[in-house]
């Protein structure tokens, strides 16, 4: 028999007999019913309006909060033959709704999955369940002389298996490459509750099919990541960071291009705008050096000997375009502050994220445009981001809005969608699909889109692992949201938010 449960205004896809099931494969302990916790399980870092529960059932109707990749076959075996959808949770540092349900249904919190099982300093490697954030692991590695090779900056809050799902870039894909490049095996719970091991041997010799490949960026639709093992490499003798000012983002996007053409190969290379840092300041927050426009943030890893030298020509090319060498104190600052750039949300007191790929040859484009739509949207936006290889930069604009204001806060989120027409525009995409934008997929792959969709309906048939995302977009009624449709929308919003007065200040 369904029932109501403490303070729902619906019924539960969770009857009083499932619920006791999955309290018997777990513990009471683990198993939220409360509407108050369900309810923080509701969005991810982007803060919804609450009208958009008209649309999406966003609250789970139970969270399990699982031990290992057993108990989660288990609970999937029991969605599957009762059709209640499982979606599955890491930190929720992404801003697309990824990790949020759009028809209830089972939230699958993995964060207390976080072990470090096993460092292999023999073979490279460090084995891991999916909880793990990428701040604990990177500190544990550093103790003992070594590194994983990149990481995302919400490294606090992201967790391996999360950053793995999302197709995950960040610090130091430069030099080492995203998440992928890391992944040696994982350990999957498929829809079916099957547990799959995958992936290269201790070796890392490639040969024949990676399946593991199959769930990087796959958002969660396919199963459910549960361990990874992932390369790691010996601790630097020297972590250098460098910092250049420039009088704007397009003299600054010019200099990125000559420093890609260099053979310096640093570990991190990442830009701000003057606007960041004009909000640091609302906020009290002391920053070194008085007179800080747009600026360049790179690090270098490596010998000192050979470090010298790569800051030379690093320094060659970025006067040669009027860069400003910023002190080492400035440059330093920037560097700690790697993890901590959405801080502005204070400011806000919303901060909603956008991210989007370029390639560099049109990146002053871009720049120029997303300034013209901030504007035209009368946002008070920043525009920050990084380079993640030499023919690629990740825009990561982001804009302070204050939800307690329903209507002007639903309507800048159409931000998010401008954002990533643009980046198509520009020879781009956007970087994940969520909840609001499975319509790109086509625009993103072309006919791989129907083969994306042959994968998902043979791995999971009957749509249940984080229905609504990635391949489709659903509604909490269970109907398709057409593109045209959802294009539509934002189109509409977007005009309602030009014709709005400018976002001011908001007092917190």
């Amino acid at each position: 028999m369904n029932r109501k449960m403490n303070g729902d205004c619906e019924m539960s896809k969770v009857t009083d007999e499932i619920h006791g099931q999955i309290i018997g494969i777990t513990d009471e302990e683990r198993v939220k019913i409360d509407a108050f916790e369900r309810r923080m399980y509701s969005h991810d870092l982007a803060s919804l309006p609450k009208m958009m529960e008209l649309g999406f059932k966003m609250m789970p109707d139970l969270v399990v909060i699982p031990k290992d990749a057993e108990e989660i076959a288990e609970i999937i075996k029991i969605a599957r033959k009762e059709g209640i959808p499982v979606v599955p949770r890491g930190g929720a540092s992404w801003g697309l709704g990824g990790a949020m349900p759009v028809d209830g249904g089972i939230v699958i919190d993995l964060t207390k999955m976080n072990k470090i099982l096993n460092i292999d300093k023999n073979n490279f490697n460090v084995t891991v369940e999916s909880g793990v954030t990428w701040k604990k692991l990177y500190d544990s590695l550093i103790k003992m002389g070594y590194m994983i090779g990149s990481y995302p900056s919400s490294a606090y809050a992201a967790t391996i298996g999360g950053w793995i799902s999302t197709g995950g870039v960040g610090v130091g894909t430069y030099k080492y490459g995203s998440a992928i490049d890391h992944m040696e095996s994982l350990e999957v719970v498929l829809p079916t509750g099957r547990i799959l091991e995958i992936g290269e041997s201790e070796t890392s010799t490639t040969g024949g099919q990676d399946l593991s490949r199959l769930f990087f960026g796959a958002e969660g639709t396919l199963g459910i990541v549960t361990k990874a093992r992932l390369k790691i490499h010996p601790a630097p003798e020297e972590i250098r960071p460098l910092s250049y000012g420039f009088d704007n983002l397009k003299v600054l996007s010019s200099v990125v291009k000559k420093m890609t053409l260099s053979d310096v190969m640093p570990l991190h290379i990442s830009f701000l705008d003057r606007f960041h840092f004009e909000f640091l300041r609302d906020l009290g927050i002391e920053i070194p050096g008085s007179e800080i426009n747009d600026m360049l943030n790179i690090a270098l890893e490596g010998d000192s000997a050979v470090l010298d030298l790569e800051e030379e020509a690093l320094d060659k090319i970025a006067m040669t375009n009027n860069g400003k060498k910023q002190e080492n104190d400035i440059a330093l600052h920037e560097w700690n502050e790697r993890f901590f750039e959405l801080r502005t949300k204070r400011a806000g007191p919303t901060a909603t994220l956008g991210e989007v790929f370029i390639p560099i040859s049109n990146m002053a484009e871009m720049v120029e445009d997303i300034y013209k739509l901030i504007k035209k949207m009368k946002l008070r936006a920043a525009v920050t981001g990084m380079i993640s290889d030499r023919n690629t930069a990740v825009f990561m604009p982001y804009y302070l809005s204050d939800e307690r204001k329903l209507i002007r806060n639903l309507v800048s989120l159409s931000f998010i969608k401008k954002l990533g027409d643009l980046a198509f525009t520009h020879g781009g995409r956007p970087a994940g699909q969520g909840l609001f934008f499975p319509g790109n997929l086509k625009k993103t792959y072309g006919p791989g889109r129907d083969t994306m969709m042959d994968i998902k309906s043979v791995m999971d048939p009957f749509d249940l692992m984080n229905p609504g995302k990635t391949t489709e977009g659903l509604t909490r009624f269970g109907i398709p949201i057409p593109t045209f449709a959802m294009n539509s929308g934002m189109n509409m919003m977007a005009w309602i938010k030009h014709i709005l007065t400018k976002d001011k200040k908001v007092s917190t």
